[in-house]
């Protein structure tokens, strides 16, 4: 299987080989929505197109940014604002989104997301095949319902360079 990332290595050891990715979000088209706007990249890569290029079985082509100032329901919008802004250690993140959509019912990606002092990790990402209303009751996205994409690798980003990036579409422009 080939590489579909590029990522940096920060350190290396006999015990540990660390590798940080780059995360930016650019504004580009993608394959329905011509339009240009916001794309999360990871090694310069979108990361629909990456996620396609692992599990390619999974239909996650063509996934948009869960963007806060394009979904539909206040309540869904409000969920995501908070769990973004929230600073606990380890937390379950909205990434993509259905386009056709923009909520919370259709194909849903998420991200076990671990925050360190420097870091953020992606420790898993996968499928939610939750119901928004148990979402929004429990004002936070779950572990259980998600089906994990095992092929995916860990991400390691720069914290700063993490929350710089997602700040554009996780905060609502107003």
């Amino acid at each position: 299987m080939q590489n579909v990332f590029e990522p940096t290595l920060l350190s290396s050891s006999k015990e540990s080989l660390e590798v940080q990715n780059k995360i930016s979000v650019e504004n580009m088209s993608s394959i329905y929505v011509k339009e240009p706007h916001p794309t999360i990249l990871i090694d310069g890569k979108p990361l629909d197109i990456m996620l396609n290029e692992i599990c390619p079985n999974e239909l996650v082509f063509g996934l948009i940014p869960t963007m806060v100032d394009w979904m539909n329901f206040d309540e869904e919008f409000k969920l995501v604002e908070n769990v973004f802004a929230t600073s606990h250690e380890l937390k379950i993140i909205p990434i993509l989104m259905c386009p056709d959509d923009c909520d919370l019912s259709c194909t849903l990606i998420v991200a076990e997301e671990k925050t360190t002092q420097d870091q953020v990790k992606w420790n898993r990402i996968g499928i939610d095949m939750n119901k928004p209303n148990e979402l929004i009751n429990q004002n936070r996205f779950l572990e259980s319902g998600v089906k994990w994409l095992d092929k995916v690798p860990i991400m390691t980003f720069s914290k700063e360079e993490y929350i710089k990036s997602l700040e554009k579409i996780y905060r609502r422009a107003n």
